[in-house]
C-alpha cells in the first residue's frame, strides 16, 4: 500500500511522517526504515527505526532512489513499512514526471509485502492524477 501525505510547504506534513514513523516502531513488529535528507530528522525518529539519509548516499533521480529502495528490501526481508520526506525534492524531479516510479512502488509494496508512505508537497487539486488514488 501507498499512502500520501500531502499538503503545501510548511504545513506540517514532516512532523505528521516523523510522528507516524515512530508509532509504527511502537506497533509493528517488522522493521521501520525512514527516508530524508534531512539528518537532522535523525535525532526526532525512534532509534529502533532505521534513518536513512539519501543526500549522504547521492540519490538524485526517482531510478536511483527505486534501486536504493529495492537494494533495502532485498537485504532485509522483515521491512514493513518505508516513509519517505520529500521524494521528488530528493529525487529532483517534478510529481508529473513520476507515474513509472509510483508504479514500481506499488509493485513492490505488493510484492514485498511493504507499505510506503510518502510525503508530498502540493495541495490535493495540484496532485497529478495518477497519484490520487493513494490519498
Amino acid at each position: 500500500m501507498i499512502t500520501l501525505i500531502y499538503g503545501a510547504k510548511g504545513s506540517g506534513k514532516t512532523k505528521r511522517i516523523i510522528d507516524a514513523a515512530n508509532d509504527a516502531a511502537l506497533k509493528d513488529d517488522g522493521d521501520i526504515v525512514y527516508i530524508s535528507d534531512q539528518p537532522a530528522h535523525s535525532v526526532q525518529i525512534k532509534h529502533t527505526v532505521r534513518f536513512i539519509d539519501f543526500a549522504s548516499y547521492g540519490v538524485k533521480s526517482p531510478d536511483v532512489a527505486l534501486g536504493f529502495i529495492k537494494g533495502a528490501l532485498s537485504i532485509n526481508n522483515d521491512i514493513t513499512q518505508v516513509f519517505i520526506d520529500g521524494l521528488a525534492r530528493m529525487a529532483g524531479s517534478q510529481l508529473a514526471d513520476m507515474e513509472s516510479f509510483y508504479k514500481e512502488l506499488e509493485r513492490l509494496s505488493a510484492d514485498e509485502k511493504v507499505d510506503f508512505i510518502l510525503t508530498v508537497s502540493c495541495d490535493e487539486q495540484e496532485l497529478p492524477r495518477f497519484m490520487k488514488k493513494y490519498i
